[in-house]
């Protein structure tokens, strides 16, 4: 993951008067490590840094003053490429292709439902400081790389409504629903196809060709990552893919598996939820298999559960999907 959310995070509680050398020290963490603008950090300390400077601070909304403070730039190649986009929506759309040079193991798709748009943040067990942190990133950093103070619909946040949502309300600045399916920023179709004055297509094209070149240098998800996805793959198709089975199908304990995950910021559900959609995506391209037959090999009890996996994956059907390959 990129250092830059977690130098973001120690800065807000440096602000707050922390003993920020001891923070870091806690999540075995060198200080260097966190001011290198282009340093990738272990997911597993990240999320015990984050966990420890919540506890600290005692801020419930340490993810929102630290990503407004952040200076624009931050973020080099994708800040840029935002600016030089040629819509609010193109900007966005580029955030979400480049956004693994940020964090591999989260995705921000983006689907449409009507005149509406919404970027998400996936998957579900995404904790909630850092989806809070993401989706105001997005938001506040495509205000200004744009240089247009456009308003979103709503956001959407998984989890409840906290006692206080009044900051949350002061950064989005509109309608806000906690307790949703997906949590997201949600664009009228008018605003994401908004022009940016300041767009440069050259440039643009330039930033792009160099963000590509670094996607294509992240380093690969782990061995143990790659053999577990592989596992759940082969027992998906008819077979157990229940943590316990896979763990023994790979020599491994069920704590052992666990752990292994646990080191690149994963959990089993969460690896079973990401193949199982790459999966169905794959199967719903051969027509000659029914969607019931897909639920199966998915280990879907029911095709109706399946429907709903699917919905939240992409928000819409499987036959929906299928009509727009």
């Amino acid at each position: 993951m990129l250092s830059v959310s977690s130098r973001a995070l120690v800065e807000a509680c440096a602000r707050l008067g922390l003993d920020t050398d001891a923070l870091l020290a806690s999540a075995g963490l060198e200080r260097a490590q966190v001011d290198n603008p282009d340093g990738r950090l272990p997911t597993a300390k990240v999320m015990t840094l984050w966990r420890e400077a919540y506890e600290r601070a005692g801020d419930p909304n340490l993810a929102l003053h630290a990503v407004e403070a952040l200076p624009f730039g931050a973020y080099t190649v994708i800040d840029f490429l935002a600016r030089t986009s040629s819509s609010i929506g193109d900007a966005i759309e580029r955030i979400s292709k480049y956004f693994p040079l940020i964090n591999t193991s989260v995705q921000l798709p983006i689907d449409r439902d009507g005149d509406h748009v919404r970027i998400g943040v996936m998957p579900v067990t995404v904790p909630r400081a850092y989806t809070e942190y993401t989706l105001a990133a997005v938001f506040l950093r495509t205000r200004v790389a744009t240089d247009i103070a456009f308003p979103l619909a709503r956001v959407d946040f998984t989890y409840d409504a906290p006692a206080d949502s009044s900051e949350h309300a002061r950064i989005f600045d509109c309608p806000l629903r906690f307790g949703a399916d997906r949590s997201g920023l949600i664009f009228t179709e008018a605003v994401w196809n908004t022009p940016v004055a300041r767009g440069d297509t050259g440039l643009a094209a330039v930033l792009e060709r160099h963000a590509g070149m670094l996607l294509a240098d992240l380093p690969e998800v782990s061995d143990d990552v790659g053999r577990i996805r592989a596992a759940i793959a082969a027992e998906l198709k008819g077979g157990d893919p229940r943590l316990d089975h896979v763990a023994r199908k790979l020599g491994l304990s069920r704590r052992s598996l666990q752990r292994r995950l646990a080191e690149e910021g994963l959990t089993y559900a969460t690896v079973l939820d990401q193949v199982r959609s790459t999966m169905a995506r794959a199967y719903l391209a051969q027509r000659e298999l029914a969607i019931a037959e897909i639920a199966y090999l998915l280990g879907f009890s029911e095709q109706s559960s399946f429907t709903r996996a699917f919905r939240r994956w992409t928000s819409t059907s499987p036959a929906e999907f299928r009509t727009m390959k």
